[in-house]
């Protein structure tokens, strides 16, 4: 668990010192154009399915920590 709290505070640190998502930067969004009857041109941008498991993962490690921390309390 120790390594997932390292990811999320160092991507965290980066986003927040020089606005550098180290995730979003290994993993990139993906980008989807499509241009409907019209010939109006859509542009949709998701996250990455990688980049969402890598910050569910570092999301589930903070809990289970900060839940180990309070049953030693």
């Amino acid at each position: 668990m120790l390594i997932l709290l390292v990811v999320g505070w160092v991507n965290r640190g980066l986003y927040a010192w020089l606005d550098l998502n180290l995730v979003a930067l290994v993993f990139p969004d993906v980008v989807t154009k499509s241009i409907d009857a019209t010939g109006v041109e859509t542009t949709v941008t998701t996250v990455s399915i990688i980049a969402k498991i890598v910050y569910s993962l570092v999301t589930v490690g903070a809990l289970r920590t900060l839940i180990g921390n309070f049953k030693k309390a």
